[in-house]
């Protein structure tokens, strides 16, 4: 495969990955708009955050992540050098244990949430509404790690086989039925909060219905088989170990930051989710789309044992991350009172806690770049089945961000947090680019370099126009739908203008891949 197909082929995926995410998105932030609007930010909506990150957790370590990231080497390495049967009893194995592990968890977690969530927010213990309505939200909520953990299993089979769209679309799924769930089940329940619970459960069915249907459609074969003695199996499971480890350090660094909060005052931990969810919103659309998307093209090259192929892929997701990550970390900045008031200032969410969720935002949106950026590093390590690296990375990253967090929360309170976990990222992300450059020598090469310095001069002509418009919007009173439309548009056509003028290689890759389909486009990065 040539640098430019294989390029074409990351893009392709990227498509399709980026167009479902961008929906979810959009419903997700709908769903928080419901959400800030009927629940406001306080008791219930800390109760329910907490009691939601729990399943949460455990489904990144168990679903999309630990399990992911050693199960797809291993199956796209069978698929490419071994036979159908081979792959069918290792994908049937691996579900087997898998999904024993998600019902013994959800059991565990129903009968002992009252442990989970005293561990999870002790802040809460001599709050006994708050403690007590958290119990009872963990325990309704806990099935559904089983329902997620097989989804984003499924979802990750059918990457694997080149079936993007149905991974992508399911998370629509749960952003819908939440929807719905907050406008007409509430009126059911005393604490209305609870309809978000049981919005969840149902959500999580129809997720796992979806993907079922697709693998079906597909005709992989799917069934219990309990084969332990399988050397793939075998090697998924030592590759998983470490890989859980660093996907367990991760999610601690979340739900570390809840714990912290909820000694703070009332709300904090709504602040760090509303802020959170919008700044995981270009993180969703681009750089996880762009981690799905390059994960099994390079476990597949991986597989082929072609490094040359690896460096292209590496060093294009990285240009192509930089190309994105970087006016929207700028967008972010310059509308970020905006966006909360618009998306957030309905209903019982009033001026204090937008000015508070803005200034929490803020902080975590230093970070960004760090963030989207691991999402093209971890990836090659997964691929060469070094699950080892990222954990010691990420135990790092976890005691910086502990030992900060503390710190600044004493003199920032909730934005502490925030800042801590961007500094943190920051250090995680130089730390893997080192060793990767150390130990495979995929390096930053010079078109890199030269790609990255005019991605930053077109940034910066983008935010010095945008923030003209929105000063001049303001000043004429206008409305916030409308400084927000106007800026978006200035911003994309001066972002796009002044990447030409400069001459940014990345931009014509993207147009000679999306608009000629006959041309690979230029051979960038090589």
């Amino acid at each position: 495969m040539t640098a430019g197909s294989k390029n074409k082929e990351i893009l392709k995926n990227l498509s399709v990955v980026s167009f479902y995410t961008f929906i979810s998105r959009i419903l997700g932030l709908f769903r928080d708009v419901v959400i800030a609007y009927f629940f406001g930010a306080g008791y219930f909506t800390d109760a329910f955050f907490v009691a939601f990150r729990i399943p949460n957790l455990l489904r990144r370590l168990f679903g999309e992540g630990g399990i992911s990231a050693a199960f797809i080497p291993v199956y796209s390495d069978n698929i490419v050098n071994k036979s159908k049967e081979q792959s069918e009893d290792l994908l049937m194995t691996v579900f087997t244990i898998l999904f024993v592990i998600l019902l013994l968890l959800s059991l565990i977690g129903v009968i002992f949430s009252s442990f989970f969530v005293t561990i999870t927010a002790p802040g809460f213990i001599g709050k006994h509404l708050e403690y007590n309505l958290t119990v009872f939200l963990t325990r309704i909520m806990f099935p559904y790690i089983i329902l997620i953990g097989l989804t984003a299993f499924f979802a990750g089979i059918l990457n694997v086989h080149g079936s993007y769209g149905p991974g992508a679309f399911y998370p629509i799924i749960l952003n819908i039925v939440l929807i719905l769930s907050a406008i007409f089940l509430r009126s059911f329940f005393h604490f209305k909060i609870i309809s978000l619970a049981i919005g969840v459960i149902i959500g999580g069915i129809l997720q796992l219905s979806s993907q079922l249907y697709y693998i079906k459609y597909k005709k992989i074969k799917l069934g219990f088989r309990f084969h332990i003695k399988n050397k793939d199996v075998k090697t998924v499971f030592r590759l998983l170990t470490p890989s859980l480890l660093g996907m367990a350090v991760i999610q601690l660094n979340l739900l570390f930051d809840t714990l912290l909060a909820s000694f703070l005052p009332v709300g904090s931990i709504s602040y760090l989710y509303y802020a959170d969810r919008l700044y995981q919103f270009p993180l969703g659309v681009f750089a996880i789309a762009l981690q799905t998307a390059i994960f099994p093209v390079m476990s597949a090259s991986f597989a082929r044992q072609n490094n040359e192929e690896i460096r292209h892929s590496f060093n294009f997701a990285t240009s192509l991350m930089f190309f994105i990550i970087i006016p929207s970390s700028i967008g972010l900045i310059l509308l970020r009172s905006q966006l909360v008031d618009l998306i957030y200032m309905h209903g019982l969410f009033n001026s204090f806690d937008a000015k508070q969720t803005v200034s929490v935002l803020l902080f975590f949106i230093i970070g960004l770049w760090a963030s989207a950026l691991l999402k093209t590093v971890v990836p090659v390590f997964y691929s060469m089945k070094d699950t080892k690296t990222p954990v010691n990375a990420a135990i790092y990253a976890l005691i910086i961000n502990i030992v900060l967090a503390v710190i600044l929360m004493k003199f920032l309170g909730v934005d502490g947090l925030a800042l801590a976990s961007s500094i943190s990222l920051i250090f995680n992300y130089f730390f893997l680019l080192n060793k990767i450059s150390i130990k495979n020598k995929f390096k930053l090469n010079k078109e890199f370099l030269v790609s990255f310095f005019k991605t930053i001069c077109a940034g910066i002509i983008m935010g010095v126009l945008v923030e003209f418009v929105i000063i001049e919007s303001m000043q004429f009173r206008l409305s916030l739908i409308f400084i927000i439309a106007i800026s978006l548009i200035v911003g994309m056509l001066s972002y796009i203008g002044a990447s030409f003028a400069v001459k940014n290689e990345i931009l014509k890759l993207l147009y000679n891949n999306i608009f000629k389909k006959n041309k690979p486009g230029p051979s960038l990065l090589k």
